[in-house]
């Protein structure tokens, strides 16, 4: 049984300057901005917040474990594992930093439960089954009750002064979000040394998962006033309806219960000086989703062909303007996938190892049902994104040989080279979807995009002897493709840009990575450890590429990172089974500034043009905040040293 209950302040923090329901009035252009703006005008006389210096990015977790075993017959073992999981936390929105009443709060629980049985048949055979339920859910709102007298007005979010960069003064997150994720799932796993040669192993494992989504904006009347005329910052919300046309943009929910099946056959073959694995994959999926029989005329509240526009909701449900009806079930998808390890050794203390395969992952579910029922609001231009419930599985086509050599009974390296060819990643179309009329379009994901990543690891690693132990491993590597976000096609041809033709680096590729871990236990209870990083820098794209060609994006790098971090433990034996564990963790031992994101005009993320241009600027930079907290961002900074100093008591 294990029970964890974690507190963590976070390090980016905001000020109350404002609360939610402050109020700024716009006096106009006509005054001098020094005195254009009347900020917190509460009728109440509340005025402006309390100025207390509150944690943006705090988390707070409950974690508890229990596992149960039973045997019941010889050779049969029942195990029962349990695990929660509760975190309720923030993430930082540099936007809110004087008013963090206004942001979300944010909310994760997850529930694991694992019945197992393990039967051993003979002194060569066994089987596995599992037998597992899966719950997660997350929320995110300000308030979560929708009648919560404290919603502001929509006005509010955004009325900060415009003249000079500006935090907002008032004004709440107005969506409320919340995800349910279960399933249901069964695996079988059967092993036997048939002979002294071949140990075959076999399995199936089936899931069944149902998704919820609710992601829904909460409405205010139309006919609400300007509350800088009124003094009146708050609105009463509710529920948009999610058949009428005038406010359904703003919710999106829907069900879905997608199936994954898959069963797979291996072989390990030991002959005299050589092992091989061999075996194949079979993966079946089912999305569970829709798709539209007419992808010209997707949006069946807002139907743009004529014939469809005459019909009711309800008629246009039973057929189109073909006589199909409106949707069809996806297309389910079967995969076979083969694999081959080989290892055999070239001297008494090398081996040379080779493995080769295909592998296939389902698409992200949020790129099966994005916009479920292809809602688009009036327009020109590109209206956005639709999901695709036909996208078939991401294709990875992996392969590596390497060598292993050892020095000495402790002292082992170890050299590999390895490519991944991914195929079939989500992207969108470089052709839009033109609806009727021709002034308006939308984009679908398709498995348009690729990768290719090749690299070589070299690892040196000192076993633990003479109470000490250490690793250096050195990556060099190469991640390149055609676009590393899944709607990057759609915002090129969005931006007025052409899409990218050629390889360019990915946004995960670091050419350079270096880890060093030294650990030292002492044979009277204590001991430490080192874990030292070094990475080369991630690409960007610089602005100026943009006004040049698309063929630079990502053509530069942010500056390159290092982190150590430290532990050390005291164990203290109690009694025969109890024993009492002190330990101290630093993270980021050396406190070093890392610099994780950048602005794009200055590849650095200590300054940027438009902080230049504000600051030779007349208007006066501290109206809300001041130049440097708006240009400051912490969020573009690895987070500084952490101290936890705590015990675990074992029985």
């Amino acid at each position: 049984m294990n029970a964890r209950y974690i507190y963590f302040g976070g390090w980016l923090n905001g000020e109350k300057n404002y609360n939610p329901w402050n109020i700024t009035i716009n006096q106009g252009a006509t005054v001098p901005i020094e005195s254009r703006y009347i900020l917190s005008a509460n009728p109440d006389g509340s005025g402006e917040g309390t100025g207390e210096i509150v944690s943006m990015n705090w988390n707070e977790k409950f974690y508890g474990q229990g596992k149960l075993t039973y045997r019941p017959f010889s050779g049969v073992k029942l195990n029962y594992n349990y695990i929660y999981d509760n975190v309720e936390y923030r993430d930082f929105d540099q936007s809110f930093s004087y008013n963090p009443d206004g942001d979300f709060k944010k909310f994760r629980v997850g529930n694991t439960n694992i019945l197992g049985l393990t039967h051993t048949l003979s002194n060569t055979t066994f089987y596995q089954a599992n037998f597992s339920y899966f719950f997660k859910q997350f929320k995110q709102f300000v308030y979560e009750d929708v009648n919560d007298p404290r919603w502001t007005n929509d006005r509010l979010l955004n009325q900060q002064p415009t003249e000079v960069p500006s935090f907002r003064t008032g004004g709440t997150q107005n969506l409320q979000f919340k995800r349910n994720t279960s399933t249901y799932g069964f695996k079988l796993d059967f092993t036997s040394q048939i002979d002294k040669i071949n140990m075959v192993k076999f399995g199936i494992e089936a899931n069944q998962h149902s998704l919820g989504f609710d992601n829904i904006y909460l409405q205010q009347p139309l006919s609400v006033d300007d509350p800088a005329l009124t003094l009146n910052p708050y609105v009463t919300r509710f529920v948009p309806d999610i058949n009428d046309p005038n406010e359904n943009l703003a919710i999106d929910i829907y069900q879905r219960k997608p199936i994954e099946l898959s069963a797979y056959l291996q072989d390990k073959i030991e002959l005299n000086e050589i092992i091989i694995n061999v075996g194949f994959r079979l993966d079946y999926f089912d999305s569970d989703g829709l798709v539209l029989n007419d992808v010209s005329d997707p949006d069946i509240y807002r139907p743009r062909k004529d014939v469809n526009v005459a019909k009711t909701l309800e008629e246009r449900k039973v057929s189109n303007a073909f006589g199909d009806p409106w949707y069809r079930d996806a297309d389910t998808e079967l995969k076979i996938s083969p694999r081959l390890g080989v290892a055999f050794p070239i001297t008494d203390r090398g081996v040379i190892h080779f493995s080769y395969g295909h592998f296939f992952q389902i698409p992200n579910f949020e790129l099966l049902y994005q916009n479920p029922e292809f809602k688009f609001g009036a327009g020109t231009g590109n209206l956005g994104i639709a999901g695709n419930s036909n996208l078939k599985a991401q294709e990875t086509i992996s392969g590596e040989v390497g060598i292993q050599q050892a020095f000495t009974d402790d002292i082992t390296i170890d050299l590999t080279a390895y490519f991944r060819d991914i195929r079939n990643l989500a992207g969108t179309r470089a052709d839009v979807i033109r609806l009727p009329g021709g002034s308006s379009s939308y984009s679908q994901y398709v498995n348009s995009d690729f990768g290719f990543v090749q690299g070589i690891i070299l690892t040196l690693n000192k076993r633990l002897s003479d109470n000490w132990s250490a690793t250096i491993d050195y990556t060099f590597q190469s991640a390149k493709g055609n676009a590393s976000d899944p709607a990057a096609t759609r915002n090129q041809i969005a931006g007025g840009e052409q899409p990218e033709i050629k390889l360019i680096k990915l946004n995960w590729d670091q050419t350079n990575t270096v880890n060093v871990t030294f650990s030292y236990a002492a044979e009277d209870l204590w001991g430490f450890s080192l874990i030292g990083q070094y990475g080369s820098g991630y690409p960007y794209t610089p602005t100026l590429s943009q006004n040049v060609s698309t063929l630079l994006i990502n053509s530069e790098l942010k500056p390159s990172s290092v982190n150590v971090d430290f532990r050390a433990y005291k164990d203290f034996i109690i009694a025969d089974d109890f024993r009492l564990s002190l330990f101290a963790r630093v993270y980021n031992l050396f406190d070093i500034r890392n610099e994780v994101n950048v602005y794009n005009d200055s590849g650095t993320a200590d300054f940027t043009i438009d902080e230049f241009s504000a600051r030779n600027d007349d208007n006066p930079d501290d109206l809300v905040n001041t130049l440097d907290e708006y240009y400051r961002n912490p969020t573009f900074y690895s987070e500084p040293r952490r101290v936890e100093i705590g015990a675990s008591f074992f029985f």
